[in-house]
């Protein structure tokens, strides 16, 4: 039986693959690595992601970098309700998938570093208030589509949703104000209250 490998600490980005195959119910091993401790430079690790990134995974033969890369890659191996019904609304879960990494996560780390991760005497509270600022725009995007719908691609909770919401699991910590995105905010409880993201 092939093993799947999931390489990255749970507080980085390998956090939507844990909670993708906590969601698929899979076997896996995961290998806590961290990218302020070396071990993401070591040949045995650069062997899988040249880039010294996390995460990656290692299934069987293949090497795979890139965490909406992955879950994409996870929904359509393994099926099952999280896996878009028909080529039209995969389409559309690489679509959002490739939305939130290109329109919200840069300005949402900027905040969240700049708000809460940096030492006090390095934030700088003028990129964080620009980059709520840069926010807006793709997040009334989004609250009009979850208005709409139980979730982005119809009643169910899929790869799209997870992919997306999350990015946005790291407002609250930023302190982004949702309440002016109330069906963003109410999608979102619906997302991370799944017993897998938790």
């Amino acid at each position: 039986m092939t093993t799947l490998d999931v390489y990255g600490v749970a507080q980085s980005r390998a956090a939507r693959v844990l909670w993708m195959v906590r969601e698929l119910g899979l076997d896996f091993q995961h290998h806590d690595i961290g990218f302020r401790t070396g071990e993401t430079t070591t040949p045995e690790f650069l062997a899988i992601n040249p880039n010294a990134r996390i995460p990656a995974i290692v299934d069987g033969d293949l090497k795979l970098w890139e965490s909406m890369a992955i879950n994409l890659y996870l929904a359509r191996k393994h099926g099952g309700p999280l896996q878009p019904a028909t080529l039209e609304d995969e389409a559309r879960a690489m679509q959002w998938s490739f939305w939130v990494m290109t329109e919200v996560e840069k300005p949402l780390l900027a905040m969240l570093f700049n708000r809460a991760i940096l030492p006090e005497d390095q934030r700088q509270a003028d990129v964080a208030d620009c980059s709520e600022q840069d926010l807006q725009r793709p997040l009334k995007v989004l609250d009009g589509e979850v208005s709409k719908r139980p979730y982005l691609l119809g009643q169910d909770f899929t790869v799209a949703d997870l992919n997306v919401a999350s990015v946005l699991t790291w407002a609250k910590v930023a302190k982004l104000d949702l309440s002016y995105y109330p069906a963003i905010a109410d999608w979102l409880e619906r997302c991370t209250a799944r017993s897998a993201a938790k």
